[in-house]
């Protein structure tokens, strides 16, 4: 039984890992729709993208308007060149391209990211090796209640900062785009998946901890099944040495020293 405990648990950090992976290469964290410019940002944690919306462009967008998605690194310094130079002047209207700045909470989400794989691949380790050493099954548990909590961590600093960009978009007074709206992209829920499976997988470990401990099934260690017959081959019925003898030559013989006597 515990082996299926341990192993649906090891399946679901593995999971978790590759959606965590997944969701930092990705730039749809944070999505903002410009629909007077006919454009999609798509914000991600180290390099964004700019989509066309697909909806008609008004005429006296027509000859600036994308019409094809354009990427780029949040550390190009052309990019950074830019923003700073917003930031110089203050432009009011340019003020959701601060959002394509490497942000606290970006960075938080990749801190936190690092963490989660190097605790989830220790607890993959230790996991596959608690049935030969039952106490390994504790250190399994610790390895996934870090990982949950570091993916956890990432999440809720993300979407505080998230929600604190939304309301400084509101409190910007565009005229000319009063419709432009902001929203978290599928690759922050992708993460939130990610760490559900994690916590998924703690309630597992938890389990398969207590059956290895408390069960018989802690004897059945990580060795092949000859191994294993040769290991406690004597304590079969069908094997036990059978000493039945009558003769002289099978009495045990007792040595007596001449110091006792």
């Amino acid at each position: 039984m515990y082996k299926i405990v341990l192993i649906t648990s090891i399946v679901l950090i593995v999971a978790g890992m590759l959606l965590t992976t997944f969701s930092l290469f990705s730039p749809m964290w944070q999505i903002v729709d410009r629909p007077k410019l006919a454009e999609i940002h798509h914000h991600g944690l180290w390099w964004d993208c700019v989509v066309p919306d697909g909806t008609l462009i008004p005429l006296q967008y027509e000859g600036t308007a994308q019409t094809d998605e354009q990427c780029l690194n949040k550390f190009d310094p052309l990019v950074l060149s830019h923003l700073r130079h917003i930031l110089e002047v203050n432009d009011q209207s340019s003020k959701e391209l601060l959002l394509h700045r490497f942000l606290p909470h970006h960075k938080a989400v990749i801190f936190f990211a690092v963490f989660t794989l190097v605790f989830g691949t220790i607890g993959i380790i230790t996991g596959a090796c608690s049935p030969c050493f039952p106490p390994n099954s504790l250190l399994y548990v610790v390895s996934i209640f870090m990982t949950g909590a570091c993916s956890m961590l990432s999440d809720i600093i993300f979407i505080f900062g998230a929600t604190k960009d939304s309301k400084t978009l509101q409190q910007i007074t565009l005229k000319e785009e009063p419709q432009i709206q902001n929203r978290l992209g599928i690759a922050c829920y992708l993460h939130i998946l990610a760490t559900s499976f994690f916590t998924l997988a703690l309630i597992f470990s938890i389990g398969s901890a207590y059956l290895l401990i408390s069960s018989k099934g802690r004897g059945s260690c990580c060795t092949t099944k000859k191994e294993y017959l040769q290991q406690y081959r004597w304590q079969q019925e069908a094997a036990r040495a059978r000493f039945s003898c009558n003769r002289n030559n099978c009495r045990p013989i007792v040595v007596v020293e001449d110091d006792i006597l």
